[in-house]
């Protein structure tokens, strides 16, 4: 009888070749739970997992590399369930094996298999599974890193050191999963797309200074990104943290606007910028000093200045207001 190590022990597996149709996808693991509850279905049946498995990208790509192999190159892991088989680890290969039978029944009928002991603790498959997509093939997106990381802290009310050692995830990242999935929990948001997003938030110094002294700037960020207003990660980073970090009565002002939602985070950002303390107005200058004194350009404007006085009246302006500059900042 073959042996898989988990936790530096040695547990006895069957090695079987069973009918894929007789298997059962796992309900609680991550990718399928993720994809799921995403989409507000707390209680999907097996129909629906298979359905909304075979739907993702990375099952279609499986579904690839197993059809050019002619099976698997490694076998799924189940576990025997009352009367059930249970995936354990392989749902997405399983998910591909369906999609694969549906145009040859015989050829993708059958799957290799390690059967763990029915009586194998819950903790040793949290082991596991750590083990395989935490710190091997890490090939869990971090949304379902945490909602695992999550599940187990609810399941097993374990601390935190506790959690990471079963894993095989330092506690820092342990904490900062939880920190990131509770929020996303408390605000009744499931979308893992909008991870990244909150992750920049709550990582955040300067922001935290906010969310301790305005705490409802917590609800303004969790309304944005759910409505899109925040679509991209780096709206928080770039701009509104950069805000949030400076000091004085105007940033101060405009991150209060923020909060009570007067403006959005492109309007606090146009208005940092014009306090000078962005940091972008040398970058500016340069940017308008290398365009016009390109060859190209010049060419351009005096082509183009011929017969129009337009282009000499805005040159114009253009020295007068530099002048006045270099006059007034000596």
């Amino acid at each position: 009888m073959a042996t898989i190590t988990i936790g530096k022990r040695d547990i006895e597996i069957k090695e079987k070749i069973m009918l894929q149709q007789d298997l059962m996808f796992d309900e609680n693991n991550p990718r399928v739970y993720t994809v799921l509850r995403e989409n507000g279905n707390d209680n999907p049946s097996q129909m629906d997992i298979e359905k909304k498995m075979r739907s993702l990208e990375h099952v279609k790509e499986l579904k690839s590399q197993i059809e050019q192999n002619g099976g698997l190159i490694e076998p799924i892991i189940v576990i025997k369930r009352q009367e059930n088989y249970v995936v354990i680890e392989g749902n997405s290969r399983l998910a591909a094996y369906r999609i694969l039978a549906q145009g040859n029944p015989s050829k993708w009928a059958k799957i290799r298999v390690n059967e763990l002991p029915e009586d194998t603790p819950a903790d040793d498959i949290d082991v596991l599974l750590g083990t395989y997509h935490l710190t091997q093939k890490k090939d869990w997106s971090k949304y379902e890193q945490a909602a695992y990381i999550y599940r187990m802290k609810q399941r097993d009310k374990a601390p935190n050191t506790t959690i990471a050692k079963k894993s095989g995830l330092s506690v820092s990242t342990v904490n900062k999963y939880l920190k990131v999935y509770e929020f996303m929990v408390a605000h009744n948001d499931g979308v893992q797309s909008h991870w990244n997003s909150y992750e920049q938030f709550l990582a955040n110094r300067d922001l935290d200074k906010y969310r301790q002294t305005q705490p409802e700037i917590d609800d303004v960020i969790t309304k944005q990104i759910k409505t899109g207003k925040i679509a991209q990660a780096r709206e928080i980073r770039d701009k509104l943290a950069k805000i949030a970090k400076a000091t004085g009565v105007s940033t101060s002002r405009i991150m209060r606007d923020y909060i009570d939602e007067k403006i959005d985070i492109s309007e606090a950002y146009v208005r940092f910028e014009a306090t000078g303390r962005s940091g972008n107005n040398y970058n500016k200058l340069k940017e308008f000093r290398t365009l016009i004194t390109s060859d190209d350009f010049i060419n351009a404007i005096e082509a183009e200045a011929v017969n129009n006085d337009n282009i000499r009246f805005e040159m114009k302006k253009i020295k007068r207001e530099v002048d006045k500059i270099l006059n007034d900042i000596g």
